[in-house]
């Protein structure tokens, strides 16, 4: 009889590996990382039957943890979603010492005295980080309402489902680097030229919709090759790069660049008006590129850039027209010395308020 009762919890626990490892082998090849981390989630909150849990991806940069999946946690306790990893703290040892981490009667526990840092009904929580070739991604955290120690085998399916999270989690960052850089200038930082292209054709297609004009603006690098032929390609390089930095921070986060070709850049700035990209340009992006290309070196000879400006649907009802508007706004403000070197398609009020 007692050799009977051994053979079925033997394969009750066969049964439950077999599961949870169904369950795992499915997020791994899933790239939508939200979505499998739920899937472990509920996995992990079943083979603990636990009431509530999350998992959060440490962020090393910021030293901060942000919840991606979570359940039966109240809307007041997930509201901030991210916080500071402060030294010392559980959180904190979890991370650096990588092991999981089981903790009951909570009460007597300093961290649970912080409403910040746990919901205020927990009274037992695992721990669980997740690592992938010996960095920590985040952590599983599955937590109850009563103060008890989970079975030997469930704290290790718990780490088995972790594993597998954390693979998943490499996985998905992975294929999203690969996206990046597939439509990424490696030099500027910019989008390239064939994704911007596919942008500016969306954007057509949005402001037709909508009935909402958007512009366009090209930047050029003046007497670039001299400055190539001066200094080296190497320093060339470095222009180019600053040029895009100064582009990235100092644009709106609506607008999107590109390096066009060359030492050519693009922007578009959507549901935008010529005038207002033009104050745009003129009181914050055109200043910002000027101070880094300043700042590359003291003893080089600093070079400017132009910048040409046109909207859409005036200016042109499809790429190639507002491409060429902008290019030609672009070259009339470098042969008649506009203003800041900045040349719209049409005459604006430089002095309006954007």
């Amino acid at each position: 009889m007692e050799g009977q009762r051994t053979t079925v919890v033997v394969m009750k626990s066969h049964r439950k590996l077999q599961d949870i490892l169904g369950t795992a082998r499915a997020v791994v090849s899933n790239l939508d990382l939200d979505r499998s981390l739920s899937v472990i989630l509920r996995k992990a909150m079943e083979v603990s039957g636990t009431t509530a849990g999350s998992i959060a991806l440490y962020h090393p940069t910021a030293n901060t943890l942000r919840i991606h999946a979570h359940k039966g946690l109240p809307p007041a306790f997930i509201s901030n979603r991210e916080w500071f990893v402060r030294p010392g703290s559980l959180m904190d040892r979890v991370l650096r010492n990588r092991s999981l981490t089981v903790i009951t009667d909570t009460p007597n526990r300093a961290f649970f005295t912080d409403p910040g840092a746990v919901e205020s009904r927990v009274k037992a929580l695992v721990c669980v980080p997740l690592v992938h070739q010996k960095e920590t991604l985040g952590i599983l955290f599955v937590d109850d309402g009563t103060a008890r120690m989970l079975a030997a085998q469930d704290l290790e399916a718990l780490e088995i489902l972790a594993s597998f999270a954390a693979i998943a989690i490499s996985h998905a960052w992975m294929h999203r680097e690969v996206a990046r850089r597939a439509v990424t200038d490696g030099l500027t930082g910019l989008f390239n030229r064939r994704y911007f292209e596919e942008l500016l054709n969306r954007e057509f297609q949005r402001a037709e919709r909508h009935g909402r004009e958007f512009s366009l603006a090209l930047v050029d690098v003046n007497d670039f090759k001299l400055y190539n032929d001066r200094y080296g390609h190497q320093a060339g390089d470095e222009a180019l790069a600053a040029l895009g930095l100064a582009l990235r921070t100092s644009l709106r986060s609506s607008d999107l660049a590109a390096r066009y070709g060359g030492d050519e850049m693009v922007v578009i700035l959507p549901e935008t008006r010529l005038e207002k990209a033009y104050q745009l340009f003129a009181k914050r992006v055109k200043n910002s590129m000027g101070t880094a290309l300043c700042s590359l070196s003291p003893d080089r000879t600093a070079v400017g850039v132009t910048v040409g400006i046109a909207s859409y649907p005036i200016d042109g009802m499809n790429a190639y027209d507002l491409v060429l508007a902008a290019d030609r706004a672009l070259l009339d403000a470098k042969k008649n010395k506009h203003s800041r070197m900045i040349g719209c398609s049409r005459p604006v009020n430089a002095f309006a308020t954007p």
